[in-house]
């Protein structure tokens, strides 16, 4: 039997990709292992490796086309093989793709290889999934699948049945629809406007953070922090560092090292919801929100507890010149289990952010500025303060764990010493 090469789903919120190039044609002889093709998500670009050896034959997606995640987009074929269309199997699959949706269950990747061969428009979803869209009056085709090879399941349905409602105003106390699509209102009252396309990456923010405020029960914390000591640090640093050439330290270098820090020092912390579980990381891996034209990203600084401020320092660089260049890999954007959001560069005083699933805190930064307050007898002095909020998740991170968190953090900043650069 040929070997189907599949659009992979390489991003937990992809649903579709884009053929950007192939690195081999039809009849091209191909390696395991080998680059195959490129696509484009939202996020990134990225080659996708050969599954085989063969021959490469019925390439179905050109470069340039958009195609749903586990949809087959070329076949190998092993030597000696006998080169024959692989519609002649399509009966068969079709018949497998039918007692996979008459389970309810989502089934893993695995389990799935058989069913790989789909038309670009069928929809892939749970039996219960398609009552509750049909009893809802839901068309399917406007659903990003969550589950395996992009399966839609009943989580997806009611999270898009539930932002329908918001959108469309809905009142149910008394049955009426009041309109509040932009749109239409404009057009009514006859004022001028300009209509922007929404791009997929600002589709995918706007669903994953509609879903993490619908389903995450976020609750906040707030501190002043004086930061005079650190920035005193920070410029001694940076005095060292200037005379041999070496990349300057940013406030925000030291912010990545102190959450890592709060997070090693208090580890409860550093966990994730994860339904019938809770995940606990060995590690601190900080994701720090980057902003790009169209949106924003959060690239990962891996262990970041175990790097020295130099290291973080560089490898934030890279990592947000990439982001705003669009040649992050998928992977450097997931696996984070704490966010760092820093506005304090844009004059913001505070604020508060939403959480990043699956972690279960973010840290809001706003700007550090010179203000009176009063010293440890009560007279009035001038310090640099910092205001932060940090959002928790009451699932796995109560109030008290969430206040000793930030205890910490500001114990460090307030008193920086070897742990913010070693």
């Amino acid at each position: 039997m040929p070997i189907e090469v599949i659009l992979p789903k390489v991003d937990m919120d992809m649903s579709h990709g884009k053929i950007a190039d192939w690195h081999k044609g039809e009849g091209d002889a191909v390696i395991q292992g080998e680059a195959l093709f490129d696509i484009e998500t939202d996020k990134a670009a990225m080659e996708v490796e050969s599954p085989g050896t063969g021959t490469l034959h019925y390439v179905t997606a050109n470069q340039g086309d958009e195609v749903p995640i586990g949809q087959t987009v070329a076949w190998i074929f092993e030597e000696g093989e006998e080169i024959v269309s692989p519609d002649i199997s399509k009966p068969l699959l079709e018949t497998r793709q039918q007692e996979i949706d008459a389970s309810p269950v989502d089934l893993p990747d695995s389990a799935l290889k058989t069913n790989s061969h789909i038309k670009s428009g069928s929809i892939r979803a749970t039996p219960l999934a398609r009552n509750i869209a049909k009893r809802l009056g839901l068309d399917l085709k406007f659903v990003n699948g969550s589950g395996p090879r992009g399966r839609i399941t009943r989580n997806d349905v009611e999270a898009k049945a539930s932002i329908l409602a918001i959108s469309s105003g809905y009142n149910q106390s008394n049955n009426v629809c009041i309109e509040t699509s932009a749109e239409k209102i404009v057009n009514n009252l006859g004022l001028a406007y300009t209509k922007i396309q929404v791009s997929k990456m600002r589709s995918v923010i706007a669903s994953r953070l509609t879903e993490s405020k619908r389903t995450i029960p976020h609750f906040y914390l707030t501190a002043d922090i004086e930061i005079d000591a650190l920035m005193k640090l920070r410029s001694q640093m940076n005095s060292v560092l200037e005379e041999s050439s070496s990349r300057k330290i940013s406030v925000n270098d030291l912010l990545i090292k102190a959450c890592a820090a709060s997070l090693t020092n208090v580890p409860e912390t550093n966990v994730s919801w994860d339904g019938d579980s809770i995940v606990k990381y060995h590690d601190a891996h900080i994701s720090v929100a980057v902003s790009v034209d169209g949106g924003l990203l959060t690239p990962v600084i891996r262990c970041a507890q175990s790097k020295d401020i130099q290291i973080i320092s560089a490898e934030m660089a890279d990592l947000a010149n990439r982001a705003r260049s669009s040649k992050l890999s998928s992977s450097e954007c997931q696996g984070g289990s704490f966010s760092l959001s820093n506005l304090g560069m844009f004059g913001v005083k505070s604020f508060s952010a939403i959480i990043n699933p699956p972690e279960s805190m973010v840290l809001a930064v706003g700007q550090g500025k010179r203000q009176f307050i009063p010293d440890i007898d009560g007279k009035p002095k001038v310090a640099t303060i910092m205001s932060v909020c940090l959002s928790c998740d009451h699932r796995v991170v109560d109030g008290a764990l969430g206040a000793e968190w930030l205890k910490e953090f500001k114990l460090l900043l307030e008193n920086p010493t070897s742990t913010l650069l070693n």
